[in-house]
């Protein structure tokens, strides 16, 4: 399986960019223009270029985290930690508000991510 993490790393090398505020800002920016491809491809009903900007977003967000020099791999683990947390062990399934997003279940702590900065 392919490791986004690495996979980002590998790019933003061959690409010269150095984790920086500069290069930081840029990411920000590019994740700013693929939601404005994406909003543009959801009012044209054209699914190829919604999967375009989505995927698009997801990089320039991992190239932003590196840019930031976050410690993503880690971030990303203790997040999905608290997200599965959020199964019912019994039911293997998650309680869900009206209109889809998953609640917290009582006992529930978020992630812990100051140490990944």
């Amino acid at each position: 399986m392919t490791d986004v993490f690495e996979d980002i790393n590998k790019f933003a090398t061959a690409c010269d960019q150095e984790p920086s505020k500069e290069n930081y800002d840029m990411y920000l920016n590019l994740i700013r223009e693929e939601m404005d491809e994406l909003e543009e491809a959801i009012k044209e009903n054209d699914r190829v270029e919604q999967l375009d900007a989505l995927i698009d977003i997801l990089v320039v967000t991992l190239g932003a985290i590196r840019a930031g020099d976050f410690k993503g791999k880690s971030a990303w683990k203790e997040v999905m930690k608290t997200n599965f947390a959020k199964i019912n062990p019994e039911t293997g399934k998650v309680i869900k508000r009206e209109d889809g997003k998953v609640l917290k279940p009582k006992g529930w702590e978020a992630p812990k991510l100051k140490q990944f900065i």
